[in-house]
This record gives C-alpha cells, structure tokens and sequence, in this order.
C-alpha cells in the first residue's frame, strides 16, 4: 500500500497537550505539529488519542495508548476480534500502570490491502472523504450519542448540547468498570483503490460542521491538511486539536 498522510496538533487555550498521535511513521505529542508523510507499508496503522481533561494524567493516558497501539505485534490478518485483543490488552495494562483516575479516548484505522477496521472508544471520531461527501464512519460513546442513538435528541442539535463532552468509555482505570457492559465500536472498510480518511480529536468536530470539513479538504484532502490546520486556528479553537488526514492507495 501506498500511503500519504498530513498530521497535525494544536495546543489551542490549553496549558498542555493531552492529545496524542500514531501517524504510521512516528508518534507525537506536540503544542504544535504540522507534518506530511509518504511512505509504503504492508500494514498501517493511524490513531488519535484525546487524554480527559480535568482529570489527573490525561497526557499519560493518551501516550499511554498510542505508545502500546504502536509496539503491538499485529497478526498476518487483520479483523475485528484482532483489533478488539489489542485494545483489550491495553485496556488491562492502562489499569496496572496509570494513575487510577486517568484516561482517553482512542480513534484510528488499522488497514491491511483492501480490509481497513476502523475503532474507537470515546468521542474521537474517523470519517471516510468521498467526492461529494464526508462519512462519519466511527460512533461516540457519550450521553448525547446515547441520546440520538434513542431519538431523545435530534442529531442536528447534538453538537450544541450542554452535555457533548460527557463521554462514557475510552482506555484508562477511569473506565474499568465500563468495560464489562460497553463495546469498542468497530466497522470494516473495504479500499478497491484509493480511499481517505480523516482521524481526528474533537476539538476539530467542536469547531466545524461536517459539511465544512469536506468543503476544506476536498478535492485533495492530504494537501489540504495545513488549510483545514489554518481554518481551525482562525475559527477559534477552544481545545487541544489534532488530526490525521490519510490517502491509502491499495493498487500498489
């Protein structure tokens, strides 16, 4: 597979970083990164981690997770149950080795020719970019999600609830006892070609609308990666704020 990738982390109003970054090439926990990547791999694997605010160790947490996503010894085939095992385990070594009242969120893809899973836990997200569109192709564990879920809220209205930053699950001994009941969500992404995606924290879902991320990445997401970046900072970002946009080419 044939990769480009644009990475790239906002501090904003904060006074420290607590997202965190595996863009298939390196991990980073920057105030500031800007990044464009090519590169060929057999396996890739991309995540955002968003570390809880407010609560002790949210930086530890999110590097935590990107740290044991990288080092983690994938099998030849990848699936969902592989993909579930991995966080599985890190979910246990998070409860071992963290502050007991730390965590994140997590995010990301791990792609393998055409069979790309993309996970999270939390209210990271990923989307795929298609011509005339952007899906949202990962699903919130948050109050407000549980709300739309049940018709309680109207989705158009669920991005100015009081309540959005609520979320329910994610890595880290703050969510030990969610664990049993909740679900890491998975979906599978078949790639005949070229597809994008867009991996992000939600200090960017905060800030724009869907419709006004594709509006700024499309036609050629990758090499708008620093317009969406620059966007962000003149919108006002009320967040730390990091994304990953990724071009995968399967043909190769």
């Amino acid at each position: 597979m044939q990769c480009q990738i644009f990475s790239a982390m906002m501090i904003g109003p904060r006074y420290r970083q607590e997202d965190c970054l595996v863009d298939g090439k390196g991990l980073f926990q920057a105030d500031l990164l800007s990044r464009r990547n090519s590169f060929s791999a057999d396996t890739v694997l991309l995540a955002v981690c968003d570390g809880m605010g407010g609560h002790k160790g949210g930086e530890k947490a999110s590097r935590f997770a990107c740290q044991q996503l990288e080092r983690h010894k994938w099998p030849l085939q990848i699936n969902r149950q592989a993909v579930a095992d991995a966080l599985f385990s890190i979910q246990a070594l998070a409860e071992q080795k963290l502050p007991a009242h730390c965590g994140t969120t997590v995010a990301g893809l791990l792609s393998k020719g055409p069979r790309t899973i993309v996970f999270n836990a939390g209210d990271s997200r990923v989307y795929r970019i298609h011509e005339n569109f952007i899906e949202y192709v990962s699903h919130d564990h948050s109050v407000v999600q549980d709300l739309v879920d049940q018709c309680m809220v109207n989705a158009e209205k669920a991005s100015k609830h009081p309540f959005k930053h609520l979320i329910e699950f994610g890595i880290g001994p703050v969510f030990n006892h969610v664990w049993p009941a909740r679900d890491i969500f998975m979906a599978e992404q078949t790639i005949e070609g070229n597809a994008a995606f867009l991996i992000c924290s939600d200090g960017l879902t905060d800030i724009f609308q869907d419709s006004e991320l594709h509006q700024l990445l499309w036609p050629s997401p990758v090499e708008n990666g620093a317009r969406l970046a620059n966007a962000a900072r003149k919108k006002g970002l009320t967040d730390n704020t990091s994304f990953i946009i990724a071009q995968i080419n399967t043909s190769h």
